[in-house]
């Protein structure tokens, strides 16, 4: 690397560098497991509650659908099928036996096959073993909940109970959709209660109490006698993360206390809801925890604040995927099961007369199609990007066509992007599951078993590691008003110059709808353009509201999941498999722009270049506005001009100001760290630098807040 592009290349996360993996030992693979794994399901009731969790109590209680998982010393029978359905709904009779809760009818599809083999009702192994309670994601289910990660504790020695949260749940999500939607009259429904995280924490002390007592209600829990009432955990997914936390600080605003008798929370991707929590309850932690693939950013610039735990780690992993890294290898499955089930005589039927279908076909119908489609859109996004290519194997056209609501679309989307699957390689689902059981077996080892050493380094290039204490060094905008990035097609590089006082160009008045996080596609007859390390010239564009520019497809670029954590964000440019332009790539809001304000696209054939403008569009959560434009020449010219930037960072964690540049898209895991962020400013009116590209490249900077606070030394822990 020639000198003068080693002076404009920086490191990623300069203070937060040092400590990555600094107090870790060399990379170890886990211990083996030493465990079968026995598996039963109950249902308790807590007497002391309604179905909602209101009170006074006036009914029989809130029943509750557990899932356990535990150390077996039988044989395994096989590999267990976790299903969506909860018996606490299913076939209720209007609400005959379980009064208030809805009847929702049976899906038919095959469940999904857990991954180990696994006992059903078998022996519970000999001996004493910690007990960890974990609380599913939104409107999730017990069986979906990180199925890998809780199988793989139960084999390292772990009693794992998941508890599926009534009236906030997959259950409750299919049967709001089939009454408001379809139609379809169910039981009684409990109403949606406003204080959810309030009721998760209540269900899961309830629980502890459960296991530890034997029995709740009139139903026996056959484990206490063998349950280390002094090593008690909590692990949590999404919604569930934050169920987890609140566990273990209480909740203030709600008098609700911390249940003391846990003693380790295991955080994953966890977000503070509602901000539910406020800093006094993060200072009232007072166990170890773990912040594991923070991609909702509950703790990056908030991790100081957990003030009195006397261990905590943030485990954040670049370019995370939310709903696959909860649903784990239970996610293909059920995408593959579900497209077969849907009848296509269902559409437009179940909107027309549902009253003519089966209760099921419309069950199967509202559980692919709003469930799967909701979060993924015509071109599947965790379907395309993460499974292999077989899980189309046996779907029909029209199937395709009935689960996306007679979209033909998705036709086009599974010719183009099938021999490509899995379109993500660098964080499959097995990595993602490897880390997620790897690190909470040695979490859970440290904080409960108290097992000598540090966590190990589990080999990973996608993973950056704090613990205790985060520094980073603020890295504000180096550019302002009138300044111009270009980039210019060199072989396999671009020639890349920063010049001032440029000016924007006019706009247009075809303004883009893209509110919501939302994508538009945008091409014009006769545009195109090349890029280098790309066969064929780009003239297709899909313009996101959050600062970005893509070249796949408008559904693979999610809203921007703006954390705070720029190590996360560099796996979202770098590691997506599309080319990306991140005009200000962050979590920003168009609706919110000013009069006359938005994204707005147009194409000046006289001079060949399409010119994309984010005009006076705040931050989510913020006023003060962003103006910046893309001019895309057919010359396969980039330019990025700025007309106004905003020292704000994102509303609920404040870090990420915004990323600038161009990325491949095409970055190995294992070269994230090599491919570096550069400084703009220091090209300002310079001579050219010829910067690679094409073999994974990417030209760009991240800028941000920096996260500062004190830290106690480690030996004050």
């Amino acid at each position: 690397m020639r000198a003068t592009e080693r002076s404009v290349r920086r490191a990623a996360v300069a203070a937060s560098a040092a400590l990555i993996l600094s107090t870790f030992s060399s990379a170890a693979p886990r211990a083996p497991a030493a465990y079968a794994i026995g598996h039963l399901t109950l249902v308790l009731t807590d007497p002391s509650r309604n179905p909602d969790g209101s009170t006074p109590v006036t009914t029989t209680g809130r029943p509750l659908y557990l899932q356990i998982w535990y150390p077996s010393s039988g044989h395994p029978s096989g590999r267990l099928r976790y299903a969506w359905n909860n018996p606490v709904y299913n076939q209720n009779g209007g609400g005959a036996v379980y009064p208030g809760l809805p009847d929702t009818p049976a899906l038919t599809f095959p469940a999904s096959a857990s991954t180990h083999e696994i006992g059903e009702g078998a022996p519970l192994a000999r001996g004493r073993f910690p007990l960890l309670v974990a609380p599913h994601g939104f409107e999730g289910s017990s069986g979906k909940n990180m199925p890998d990660t809780l199988e793989t504790l139960a084999s390292h020695g772990y009693i794992v109970a998941s508890v599926e949260h009534t009236g906030d749940d997959d259950a409750w999500y299919q049967t709001h959709f089939m009454e408001s939607y379809v139609g379809l009259k169910l039981g009684p429904n409990p109403s949606i209660y406003a204080a959810t995280i309030l009721q998760r924490v209540k269900d899961v002390s309830f629980v502890i109490g459960a296991v530890l007592g034997g029995k709740a209600d009139r139903e026996q829990v056959p484990l206490a006698a063998q349950v280390l009432s002094e090593q008690i955990g909590v692990i949590g997914y999404s919604l569930g993360g934050q169920t987890s936390l609140a566990t273990v600080t209480g909740i203030s605003a709600q008098a609700l206390p911390a249940d003391r008798r846990v003693k380790a929370a295991f955080v994953a991707a966890g977000t503070n809801y509602n901000l539910v929590l406020n800093a006094a309850d993060y200072a009232n932690a007072q166990v170890p925890l773990m912040f594991f693939a923070n991609d909702t950013g509950i703790a990056y610039g908030s991790f100081n604040t957990f003030s009195h735990s006397p261990r905590k780690y943030l485990v954040d992993i670049a370019g995370w995927n939310h709903h696959v890294g909860g649903y784990q290898t239970s996610w293909c499955q059920d995408a593959h099961n579900s497209l077969l089930a849907v009848n296509p005589a269902v559409f437009p039927q179940a909107f027309i007369d549902p009253a003519t279908l089966n209760p099921s076909d419309i069950a199967n119908f509202v559980f692919d199609s709003a469930f799967y489609w909701s979060y993924t859109g015509p071109y599947q996004l965790g379907v395309y990007n993460f499974c292999e290519g077989s899980v189309f194997d046996g779907v029909s056209d029209a199937q395709l066509q009935a689960v996306l609501f007679g979209n033909p679309e998705i036709l086009t989307a599974r010719r183009a992007l099938q021999p490509s699957m899995p379109l993500e390689r660098e964080l499959p689902i097995t990595e993602m599951t490897r880390l997620s059981g790897q690190y909470a077996v040695a979490f859970f080892d440290a904080t409960l078993r108290h097992a000598a050493g540090e966590l190990p380094d589990m080999g990973s290039p996608l993973v950056q590691v704090v613990k205790d204490c985060q520094q980073v060094q603020p890295h504000p905008f180096d550019l302002g008003a009138g300044d111009q990035i270009v980039f210019v097609p060199s072989g396999d590089s671009y020639r890349v110059t920063v010049r001032s006082g440029a000016s924007l160009l006019d706009q247009g008045s075809t303004r883009l709808s893209v509110t919501a996080n939302g994508t538009a596609e945008v091409s014009y007859p006769g545009f195109s353009f090349p890029v280098p390390g790309t066969v064929d010239p780009v003239s297709l564009l899909f313009v996101s509201e959050d600062g970005a520019i893509t070249t796949r497809t408008s559904a693979d670029y999610p809203g921007v999941d703006d954390n705070g954590s720029p190590w996360y964000m560099r796996g979202q440019l770098l590691l997506g498999n599309r080319l990306t332009i991140a005009a200000l790539m962050k979590d920003l809001d168009s609706g919110a722009a000013a009069p006359g304000g938005g994204v707005f696209a147009t194409y000046d054939a006289a001079s060949q270049r399409v010119v994309i403008t984010w005009l006076g569009v705040p931050a989510a959560g913020t006023t003060a506005p962003n103006t910046l434009q893309v001019v895309i020449y057919a010359t396969g010219e980039i330019d990025i001009t700025i007309g106004a930037l905003a020292p704000t960072g994102p509303n609920y964690a404040p870090g990420i100001l915004g990323t600038l540049g161009i990325a491949s898209g095409r970055t190995a895991a294992r070269d994230l760290s090599r491919v570096r962020p550069i400084e703009f400013g220091a090209l300002r009116n310079g001579t050219p630098v010829v910067l690679p590209f094409a073999a994974g490249g990417a030209i760009y900077s991240q800028y941000e807040q920096g996260v500062s606070g004190s830290c106690r030394p480690a030996e004050d822990h």
